[in-house]
């Protein structure tokens, strides 16, 4: 706020002096006009003393008129007196209107100044609340400001994890398919395996019964050979005959146990790869069921 003028006595009566020299009234907003500011509760009791003084002193010099003093008071003595009568009952008429009117311009003066007080008071709290409605509309534009920026921020994570959200669903839907897969190749080499263990065993239980079947030989040759002397050579040859087809039978046993350890390490493998295919699948769900868990916080912190 601007800093109000000083309000003494002589700048009140000069500015009334000046106001009454224009031919103006000198009232509170004239004076306060002329003096460039001030309270109006101070010019007014400060305007009211000048005037009455002023009232004061006019009354003083009318008590004796300039010119019966230049003609003599003895040659007019008379004239005056009865003037001086006639002036005094005029003047305590004058002086009596003129109190009433004083007292009731001070009245009117006191009420407005009154008024005037607790409007500038009123105006002085509206300017503070004004003041603070302009704080508070900022406080509100910068939250506004804030909050959108939030809600910005907020929508496009939001779009973030929307996309990771399909991302995942499609990673999860491959790690589906890539487990039927592997559900179906596990199923076709389970298959695979106990045909060709069934196969191996049954080749096997052959082989065996061969073998058994050369060992008897060669035990039946053995015992020909004892008896008889005379085939011993044929007898050797067929035992030797018997040995090496005894051990191509051992190797192809060999080869068929081989081939059966083979098969159980292939189903082994598929088994390990339809768990991690199964592992993928579970993961993927969980990373569903968290990007789902960040989008529902996501948009409870929007409409926040």
């Amino acid at each position: 706020m601007a800093r109000r003028a000083m309000v003494t006595q002589e700048s009140v009566t000069e500015a009334a002096e000046a106001l009454i020299a224009e031919k103006l009234d000198p009232t509170v907003e004239r004076v306060r006009q002329k003096l460039g500011g001030g309270s109006y509760t101070t010019i007014n009791k400060v305007l009211g003393a000048v005037l009455q003084n002023r009232q004061s002193q006019a009354t003083q010099i009318s008590d004796v008129p300039p010119d019966l003093i230049e003609i003599g008071q003895r040659a007019v003595g008379a004239i005056y007196a009865a003037v001086q009568r006639q002036a005094a009952s005029k003047i305590e008429l004058i002086e009596t209107d003129s109190r009433k009117q004083i007292d009731a311009a001070n009245h009117a003066r006191a009420e407005a100044a009154l008024e005037i007080e607790r409007l500038e008071r009123e105006a002085e709290q509206a300017a503070e609340s004004l003041l603070a409605a302009q704080r508070a509309t900022q406080d509100a534009l910068a939250r506004a400001e804030r909050a959108e920026a939030t809600a910005t921020a907020g929508q496009t994570e939001i779009q973030r994890l929307e996309r990771a959200i399909v991302g995942a669903q499609a990673d999860a839907q491959s790690a589906r398919e890539s487990d039927q897969e592997a559900q179906k190749r596990a199923a076709r080499s389970e298959d695979a395996r106990r045909a060709f263990e069934a196969e191996t065993r049954k080749e096997l239980d052959q082989l065996q019964k061969a073998l058994a079947q050369a060992e008897a030989k060669l035990v039946s040759a053995n015992e020909k050979v004892e008896q008889l002397g005379d085939g011993v050579r044929r007898a050797e040859t067929e035992s030797a005959r018997l040995r090496q087809e005894r051990e191509e039978l051992q190797v192809r046993v060999a080869k068929a146990e081989a081939g059966l350890e083979a098969a159980q390490a292939e189903l082994q493998k598929t088994a390990q790869a339809l768990e991690r295919a199964q592992e993928g699948e579970r993961r993927a769900r969980d990373e569903t069921a968290e990007l789902r868990g960040q989008l529902k916080a996501g948009d409870d912190k929007g409409k926040k």
